[in-house]
């Protein structure tokens, strides 16, 4: 009895309609509907779409990230460079140093030096006329009573002003007030703070306007000593007409290196000075220098306490930091900070423009295009820096673009990589069934003899039919023959070996329109090859699929060859499965046969099919 025989009859008129429903299962992949779906990576209107989308949302990122000090220290190394290329600003020709340096040091003995000197300085600076008087020094601790009576003397006598600082420490976890001597700051006209505000990596950028500690507030000495010199009033904290950053700090305009801005007078060629024009000789330092000038006297010498850093110099004199702070109170020199909507603004339009720039991804010229809009950023930004003192954060918007290039390019990496797997799947896949299309298969064939052949490696080919394809569909209609190919390209697939090495694996392609063929890497045709032949025989006659109400069964016939030793194309050996294939049709279906005649070293079995069960 055949198999065909065995089939339940089917009512006239033939029906070959799906059931109800069957179009909407989740298991109908073999529909031309479900065949013809696009990856979402294919639609390119919709791939920018989501590009932007994940720009934005960088952009966003970005914004949020501003508020934050998390890059503020790189901002402040491109701050800093911008110092370094500026060009040196002029100084204020009425500021003056009077530096206790190294010269003076070692001519007037080790530091700290008996106070007669200062009150020696104060009265050769009152007799020159200066303009005022500043002691960037405390005198906290009493000397000997001639030293204390002479400056005190000193201090009261002078027809200049004298101004000394006050400072602020933290002692055992409170903050305190430092002054000095109640008998020197009665008789100076005017106090201030002299705190710097270090950021952490200790480089004094900006400096508190005003500075209080419980009920006692202070300006900055430098501020005290401007508003002063300029004969106004110094207003309160909150109407300094000076631009601050977000914590009401004022950021300190230097206008070069130490010693090249400024005049400089040695502290001990001002005392020989005021000496040699006792003895009437000519002085190393003319009373015309100090005359009318705001005279600061301070520590300069390298090793000692009041050295600082700054943003163009790791050493750089406390003293520095006050005279700076006069002429930019003058001029109103100021370092002008953008406030963070400012900072957003120019982020945020940077950033679109980058997104602009890079949304059409190509490679050389987006980098190109992504590395002139750095460039012209940090470059409009030094302009602004150095022409007008306004700084505008160029760290940020620079990392902005560089994210968003290797976002643009990772995104476009995998988005070009999904649509050529894609398209490569399309290209060399069945589309109902998976499996290779014939037409790729036959490279891999190739390529796998000519490997073989020089290896000596065996290689074997199966050729695969489904008996009475034709039947199934006439009687049941072609959706239940699409499914009778999936499940056999299923069974195919899943008895060969394709989780081995890349040259032990298997290779699996749709022939035709019932036919399958398989290629076997390594594989011996009586060995490992006739066992998977009819592993996959035995496992499809075992199969039944459910198709409306009956139960439906079906076989395969399955033809073997392998590549002869001298054999270094396929084609003879397809040729040689596909007569055994037609063989197997002919013997009664449902068998596996190998290729008739021996061309290998090994003997072919006995029996070269294997009939169907009983």
């Amino acid at each position: 009895m055949s198999f065909l025989a065995s089939l339940p009859k089917v009512p006239d008129p033939v029906k070959k309609i799906p059931p109800p429903g069957f179009l909407k299962r989740e298991d109908n992949l073999f529909t031309r509907k479900s065949r013809d779906v696009i990856s979402l990576f294919r639609n390119l209107p919709t791939a920018y779409l989501y590009q932007l989308l994940g720009s934005v949302l960088i952009l966003i990122f970005y914004l949020g990230l501003l508020k934050t000090s998390f890059f503020v220290r790189f901002e402040n190394v491109i701050y800093d460079s911008f110092f370094r290329l500026r060009p040196s600003l002029a100084s204020h020709p009425s500021v003056v140093y009077i530096q206790i340096a190294e010269d003076s040091i070692q001519d007037i003995g080790r530091w700290p030096w008996p106070r007669h000197y200062h009150a020696v300085m104060t009265h050769i600076l009152s007799e020159w006329q200066a303009k005022a008087i500043v002691f960037d020094m405390l005198f906290t601790e009493p000397s000997t009573e001639f030293d204390d009576g002479a400056l005190e003397e000193a201090m009261a006598t002078s027809q200049s002003p004298v101004y000394l600082p006050v400072l602020l420490e933290n002692r055992k976890g409170e903050e305190v007030w430092v002054h000095s001597l109640p008998r020197f700051e009665s008789h100076a006209k005017g106090v201030g703070h002299v705190n710097g505000v270090p950021d952490s990596d200790g480089v004094i950028r900006r400096i508190h306007p005003y500075l209080q500690s419980e009920s006692e507030i202070f300006p900055h000495l430098a501020l005290r000593l401007a508003y002063d010199y300029a004969g106004l009033k110094l207003p309160p904290e909150k109407k300094l007409p000076f631009p601050r950053d977000s914590e009401g700090n004022v950021m300190v305009n230097y206008p070069g290196k130490w010693v090249q801005t400024f005049n400089h007078i040695s502290y001990r060629d001002l005392l020989k000075s005021f000496q040699l024009i006792r003895e009437g000789k000519p002085p190393i330092i003319s009373p015309e220098v100090i005359k009318g000038k705001i005279c600061l006297i301070g520590l300069t010498a390298t090793g000692l306490w009041d050295i600082k850093a700054n943003p163009i110099e790791a050493v750089y004199p406390a003293i520095g930091v006050n005279g700076t702070v006069i002429q930019n109170s003058l001029q109103n020199q100021f370092i002008s900070p953008a406030n963070y909507a400012l900072n957003a603004i120019c982020l945020a339009v940077i950033g679109m423009v980058a997104i602009f720039c890079f949304h059409p991804f190509r490679n050389f010229v987006s980098f190109l295009a992504g590395s002139a809009l750095a460039l012209g950023w940090g470059l409009t930004a030094y302009f602004f820096f150095a022409w007008h003192g306004r700084w505008l954060y160029v760290f940020h918007p620079i990392l902005l673009i560089l994210t968003l290039f290797i976002f643009t390019a990772i995104y476009n990496y995998t988005i070009g990589k999904r649509e050529r797997t894609h398209l490569f799947k399309l290209a060399t896949r069945d589309g109902l069934t998976g499996l290779f299309v014939i037409r790729y298969f036959r490279e891999i064939l190739n390529k796998a003899v000519q490997d073989s052949h020089i290896q000596k490696q065996p290689l074997s080919l199966l050729i695969l039919d489904i008996d009475d394809f034709k039947k199934i569909n006439d009687t049941y209609g072609h959706l239940a023959g699409d499914k009778v190919l999936k499940e056999v390209s299923h069974i195919i697939h899943s008895c060969s070996r394709s989780k081995r090495p890349f040259t032990q694996t298997d290779y699996v392609a749709r022939y035709g329109g019932e036919e399958f063929m398989v290629m076997l890497r390594g594989a011996a045709i009586t060995e490992s090859a006739f066992k998977i032949a009819n592993r996959i025989r035995k496992k499809v006659e075992d199969t039944a699929i459910k198709w409306e109400h009956h139960s439906l069964r079906f076989t395969v016939s399955i033809g073997i060859a392998s590549l002869g030793p001298e054999e270094a194309l396929p084609d003879p050996m397809v040729s040689r499965a596909d007569e055994a294939l037609y063989r197997a049709k002919r013997e009664g279906k449902n068998r596996v046969c190998l290729e008739r005649l021996s061309l290998h070293p090994f003997p072919h079995p006995s029996v070269d099919q294997i009939p169907p069960a009983a």
